[in-house]
């Protein structure tokens, strides 16, 4: 879990097998902390379960299983995500540590940023998503249609629905860092980002559509907190952009502009000469037509 690995320096050229070597390497380390902290939460699983149950409204907190397998599967799955959602400022110093050489940064400072910035993101994403998401979501879908039917909760569904749910939240709270981050190394800019709000609305609710169940209320709940975090990105990204490189791209859509104006201005021009040469053009007599061809 502790063992040591020799990062690659973007200045040495390296080969296939040694990328792959430090990979293994932080593989191992990462899979390490999972397991210690998968055995962690297995440990302390009674007081995880409770957490987790504890947003249900009071009526619906007898939990039941359907299958004898389920009680043991179901905490598995729980010990898991849990050990997952712990060991998030490992998994992202490693992965930040395995691609910054390919990117060629210079600043350690931005590792310590990124897995800082990255570890708050997702813990506010968890509690954003456990302490108000999941409140009104379950308020809505269990007490929904419970005058005609009798809900029974199984504790494999919910649970799975809660892990879930609270993971989609956390990786998409991730969204300003990526913005960031790709801004920072050039892959974007924050004038295109202002010109495509329109789409990054769009695809909010389609993430939203994906990560979360199918109801109006969490894909709702999940889409307009990501597009808040969109326009977060954009504003936190212009901080670490290049002022130089923001009006290259600004000349560059001017350009783009012009030039779209002056072709559609000659194609209307050209348009317009067609139908002024055709109005002017001298109409020929049928009649005549008809005795010169006898």
């Amino acid at each position: 879990m502790f063992k040591s690995v020799k990062s690659v320096k973007f200045t040495e050229k390296v080969s296939l097998t040694d990328h792959l070597v430090e990979m293994r390497d932080r593989f191992v380390i990462v899979s390490g902390t999972i397991g210690f902290f998968f055995a962690l939460c297995w440990y302390f699983i009674d007081f995880l379960l409770l957490w987790l149950e504890d947003p249900l409204p009071e009526r619906f907190k007898h939990l039941t299983f359907i299958s004898p397998a389920e009680p043991f599967f179901t905490t598995m799955h729980v010990a898991l995500m849990g050990s997952l959602f712990i060991s998030m400022p490992v998994i992202l110093y490693h992965a930040w540590e395995f691609i910054a050489p390919g990117l060629k940064v210079k600043e350690k400072k931005i590792t310590l940023l990124f897995v800082l910035f990255g570890t708050a993101f997702f813990l506010i994403g968890g509690a954003f998503c456990y302490f108000l998401i999941l409140p009104l979501g379950l308020n809505f879908l269990l007490l929904f249609g419970t005058n005609y039917w009798k809900m029974e909760v199984t504790i494999g569904l919910y649970l799975d629905f809660v892990v879930k749910l609270i993971l989609a939240f956390a990786f998409a709270f991730q969204t300003p860092l990526i913005m960031v981050l790709l801004t920072k190394f050039g892959v974007i800019n924050t004038v295109k980002m202002r010109l495509y709000r329109k789409w990054a609305f769009l695809g909010a609710f389609i993430v939203a559509a994906v990560l979360t169940p199918p109801d109006v209320v969490t894909q709702t709940s999940l889409a307009l907190p990501l597009y808040g975090l969109y326009e977060f990105g954009v504003v936190a990204s212009m901080l670490v952009e290049d002022p130089k490189r923001r009006a290259e791209v600004i000349q560059e859509i001017m350009a783009e502009r012009e030039a779209r104006k002056a072709k559609k201005a000659a194609a209307d021009a050209a348009a317009e000469a067609a139908a002024k040469k055709f109005k002017q053009a001298p109409k020929k007599d049928p009649g005549k037509e008809t005795k010169k061809s006898a």
